[in-house]
């Protein structure tokens, strides 16, 4: 049930983003910022989605006998479907520019580091593998390794 309640939440906080009007005050290149910021979260979610395969949900809870996803994006990222809509929030602030696309996405910002701590808790019971994992991938931003 919380979990259904999160992603409902999500979806009316990413609708309102969607749907709110733009301030028209957006130069040429923040447009074109947030047009590149949108194409990447719009790559790592679909990514994101072939890795998941079959363990696909939109809720935190994982499917009964999902096994835990490891690789490609995940390898890099815990959330990458949480990165990609902190992007997605970032584009549309830059494109919209109003004051409710800001308080929109600080209130999704919330909501989905709220989820991550949920989720990962809900991994760590269901797949004691998972500590170590959590413990070496970063949530939402990879680390930069030097060679």
């Amino acid at each position: 049930m919380k979990g259904k309640l999160l992603v409902a939440m999500q979806f009316l906080l990413l609708a309102s983003l969607a749907l709110s009007e733009s301030s028209n005050s957006a130069s040429r290149l923040e447009i074109s910022i947030a047009i590149i910021l949108a194409l990447l979260a719009v790559f790592i979610l679909f990514k994101s989605f072939k890795d998941l395969g079959s363990a696909l949900t939109p809720l935190p809870e994982s499917k009964e006998g999902a096994e835990l996803v490891t690789s490609g994006i995940y390898s890099y990222l815990r959330h990458p479907i949480y990165s990609a809509l902190f992007l997605l929030t970032l584009a549309a602030y830059l494109w919209k520019q109003n004051g409710g696309v800001l308080i929109t996405a600080f209130l999704l910002t919330a909501l989905l580091l709220y989820k991550a701590r949920y989720e990962d808790q809900i991994l760590r019971e269901k797949f004691p593998e998972s500590i170590e994992f959590q413990k070496s991938i970063p949530a939402f931003l990879p680390k930069f390794r030097r060679g």
